[in-house]
């Protein structure tokens, strides 16, 4: 007997638009959109279905969208109220079970595997949650059971404003197959050109592609987009709010050491290991964080806040020994140290496939050496400094 699927998404379109709706109910047959009118260069960061409707999107500069609506309204952001819908979310959700990842912008994902015998059957206690969430808050999610949330997400996305589906395990090729191969997670305006002019408009003609082909036609990243149109993904539900989940390791010398190459390799070997469950949850770090136990018993830490969040195990491994310097406050031998990567959030360079060109190539490799650690072990594939690790 097949495993029933457990991960739930809950997906609030345009969720700014939706919390001013749930806050003022004549805003529903307005067409508006939620944008920083003051600052320069504003865009559009959440579109009401009205004004969806005359053609305005997320991302278009708010000018445009004024030009195209006639006395268009336009809302400030109101961080607050989101904040406050996001944690009743939780909380109704935790009722169900403590599971609960909570991403930004509406994104909630659950993971209700053994809850079958308190709540029943997964896809209904996903509507019990769903109608709580509507009865108390006035949101509507659409909401997908599945097997893994990259399955979840694409279903969310082909349902939504407000629908409900559940995928079996093993339908889940059957359910994305025809569906439009912009849903996928990753595809944004450059590959969604690229895809035009191939002529490759579903999901599961991706599927298909050999190797080779995908190769051809995407370059590096066409492994990744063949195997996101498979379904494939091990990511897990990561209990808690992005912002505050964290990754950490730590790791005990054999003795305890002052020679700085060694520690420094030693904790080259500990990021590549943080920097790839980190990409495997599809996150990036906005700090990294050094604690030091010293021979004596005495403990340092320092924690830097990153210029732009981080994702590559160079730039992880250039942060982190920058962090080690200013924590490495005592001439004393090291027994261990413990690397942090916190304030995490979905990458913002990967909102497409594709990275700027500077980062073109270090992503290429990257992608590269995660597929083959993960296929062969962390050792098929190292950084030369983590090689004078003792």
């Amino acid at each position: 007997m097949m495993p029933q699927s457990s991960i739930v998404h809950l997906n609030i379109t345009d969720f700014a638009a939706a919390i001013a709706i749930a806050k003022d109910r004549s805003l529903a047959d307005v067409p508006f959109v939620v944008a920083k009118a003051g600052a320069a260069r504003a865009i559009v960061l959440a579109v009401s279905n009205k004004a969806r409707e005359e053609g305005i999107y997320s991302g278009l500069p708010l000018t445009h969208a004024q030009r195209m609506v006639k006395n268009l309204k336009v809302l400030s952001p109101d961080p607050r109220a989101y904040t406050i819908a996001h944690r009743s979310m939780e909380e109704i959700a935790s009722t169900y079970t403590p599971t609960i990842q909570n991403d930004s912008g509406g994104h909630l994902y659950l993971d209700l595997a053994g809850t079958s015998s308190l709540f029943g059957p997964h896809i209904d206690c996903a509507i019990h949650i769903r109608n709580e969430i509507n009865r108390r808050i006035g949101l509507t999610p659409s909401v997908a059971v599945a097997a893994n949330k990259l399955v979840a997400k694409i279903a969310t996305r082909a349902i939504r404003p407000a629908g409900i589906v559940g995928i079996r395990s093993g339908e889940e090729a059957d359910f994305i197959a025809p569906q439009d191969a912009l849903l996928l997670p990753g595809v944004g305006p450059a590959m969604a050109k690229i895809l035009s002019v191939t002529g490759l408009r579903e999901i599961g003609e991706l599927a298909a592609l050999q190797d080779h082909e995908a190769l051809a036609l995407f370059g590096k990243k066409g492994l990744v987009l063949r195997d996101s149109a498979k379904g494939i993904d091990c990511s897990k539900v990561s209990a808690g709010n992005l912002s505050q989940r964290k990754i950490r390791r730590t790791v005990d010398f054999s003795e305890p050491l002052l020679d700085q190459t060694a520690i420094q390799a030693a904790l080259a070997t500990t990021i590549e290991d943080v920097g790839l469950e980190m990409r495997q949850s599809k996150l990036e770090a906005g700090s990294v964080g050094i604690n030091i136990l010293y021979a004596d018993g005495v403990q340092t830490a320092c924690q830097e806040k990153c210029f732009r969040p981080l994702q590559f195990d160079t730039e992880l491994v250039e942060a982190a020994c920058n962090v080690l310097c200013r924590a490495a406050t005592r001439r004393v031998r090291i027994r261990g140290l413990a690397v942090t990567l916190a304030d995490l959030d979905a990458p913002s360079r990967q909102a497409d496939l594709f990275t700027p060109e500077k980062l073109e190539r270090i992503g290429r490799l990257q992608v590269a050496v995660d597929r083959s650690r993960l296929q062969f072990g962390p050792e098929a594939i190292t950084l030369a400094c983590s090689l004078f690790h003792a």
